[in-house]
């Protein structure tokens, strides 16, 4: 992979820092005014999610707050080649912390991944208008989000309920901490299901269903509405940020975006992880969103429209451990069998192991291998699944172009398409679209301090992020994917 950071001799002011909370761990570092790393001023506090058979997936926030004091004095450290001016910072996105009148957490952190309230939406999915409401707020009902979570607080544990004065957001309680000022980010308070996507406000229908307050909600704050950091407790543990700005919480969905150079809305990001995403930062109006996306408000002027798939690099693991085929995945060269031209032999797979997430959000969908033969091989089974991925970002595309225009440019990252870089020529053949495969290390991270510069810098251009290889699709192959696609969506019906 590229290098890409910047000696702290050569680095130019104004510094920002970048926080990013994600799934295994608490990351800080420094970065210039360029977007890239200082000097190797980068550390990483290792976590993982309390996880039960029930559905639970939480974790403790003031443990969050510990590992950010220890990643900051980590990275700060050592002398600075100049000041630091803002501080961004991301959270995984969609958490949920109930908070007393004294300022104590009395819940873990519910995460994103957590199910518990699988009854709860179903509830007030038959009390609710649910496509008024994604209409409206940009987001499916769905236990994802906060209102379900909300519901099933008050439902399960009356007493926390009653005894919470705020519901925070993981960001927002630590802001509270570190600053003693909670600060919940308009696109991380956009990934609760609750705000309106075009006025920033909570959704009053949505607060009367779950039986809350408004003046228990944090209220959003846009980027340019950051905290100084002077005269709090960070300022006093970390005399170097007492000059800077404290930037409200985004979710980590934005700073993968930003991260890998997605700025704007001529161009789509593409993530390819566990999971796998297409969003886009849009500055115009949606006038109606299309059924199987989501619109997260950022703040006054842009939108992060997109959509996810619980399924991309699991689909890859699930084919490396349960097909017996008779190579590494991961260390063979596997371009010949990815490049080569599309078979209506190959196996039409429906890839929804974890179930289906875009477009239709059918959570107790399964997996379906179909075309399947006496002469289908490993090789064939491990195409056909890889193609279904493709699909599946396929169908995204499609409303992704109806919501925003064809995209000037595709940038794409993310573990899956490092381990079998080849499998990109399945993807821009069925997308039709070049695809710039592109490398950046801790791009969430990045992303968080890309948000940061825009406050610190507003004039200065990042640096470009590097590209590792450039796919063009084989406009030959358009008919094929468009055809396998009538048939995936037939077939997922069915799953």
């Amino acid at each position: 992979m590229p290098r890409f950071h910047i000696p702290a001799d050569d680095a130019q002011g104004p510094l920002v820092v970048g926080i990013d909370i994600g799934s295994g761990g608490t990351r800080a570092a420094v970065y210039d005014v360029s977007g890239r790393e200082v000097g190797k001023r980068n550390h990483k506090e290792e976590h993982g999610f309390t996880v039960r058979d029930d559905g639970t997936s939480t974790i403790d926030a003031d443990q969050i707050v510990s590992e950010i004091r220890i990643a900051l004095g980590e990275v700060l450290e050592e002398k600075l080649p100049g000041e630091v001016k803002v501080i961004g910072f991301d959270t995984f996105a969609s958490s949920l912390v109930a908070v007393d009148a004294s300022g104590r957490a009395i819940t873990p952190c519910i995460t994103y991944a957590d199910t518990r309230c699988h009854a709860q939406v179903a509830e007030l999915s038959s009390r609710l208008d649910v496509d008024a409401l994604h209409e409206r707020t940009g987001a499916r009902l769905h236990s994802s989000y906060t209102a379900p979570r909300l519901a099933w607080l008050r439902e399960t544990q009356p007493d926390v309920f009653a005894r919470t004065e705020r519901f925070m957001a993981l960001g927002e309680y630590v802001a509270f901490k570190l600053l003693g000022t909670p600060a919940l980010g308009t696109a991380s308070a956009a990934w609760s299901g609750m705000i309106d996507r075009r006025t920033g406000e909570y959704v009053p229908e949505l607060l009367e269903a779950v039986g809350v307050d408004a003046s228990t909600m944090g209220p959003p704050l846009d980027p340019d509405e950051a905290l100084p950091v002077a005269g709090t407790p960070l300022a006093k543990d970390f005399p170097k940020l007492a000059g800077a700005v404290w930037l409200p919480v985004i979710g980590d969905g934005l700073a993968a975006n930003l991260g890998i150079g997605a700025l704007g809305p001529g161009t789509w990001g593409i993530s390819t992880a566990t999971s796998g995403a297409i969003r886009q930062l849009l500055d115009t109006e949606i006038a109606s969103l299309p059924s199987g996306l989501w619109a997260y408000r950022v703040d006054a002027r842009r939108t992060l429209v997109g959509s996810a798939m619980s399924d991309c690099g699991r689909v890859l693991d699930w084919c490396r451990n349960e097909l017996d085929i008779p190579f590494d995945i991961g260390q063979t060269d596997t371009y010949p069998l990815f490049s080569a031209p599309p078979s209506s032999g190959t196996p039409l797979v429906i890839p929804f192991l974890s179930g289906e997430r875009g477009t239709k959000w059918r959570g107790g969908s399964r997996a379906i291998f179909a075309n399947v033969g006496a002469s289908t091989t490993a090789e064939d089974m491990l195409r056909g699944a890889l193609e279904g991925v493709a699909l599946s970002f396929l169908r995204i595309a499609d409303q992704m172009r109806e919501a925003g225009g064809e995209p000037e440019r595709i940038v794409l990252s993310g573990g899956m398409t490092g381990a079998i870089p080849g499998w990109l020529h399945l993807l821009a053949d069925a997308l039709g679209s070049p695809i710039d495969h592109v490398a950046v290390s801790r791009s969430t991270m990045r992303g968080s301090a890309v948000m940061a510069l825009e406050q610190a810098a507003p004039d200065v251009p990042v640096a470009e992020v590097p590209v590792l290889t450039r796919i063009d699709p084989v406009a030959e192959h358009a008919d094929y994917y468009r055809e396998r696609l009538e048939r995936f969506e037939k077939l997922a019906d069915l799953a």
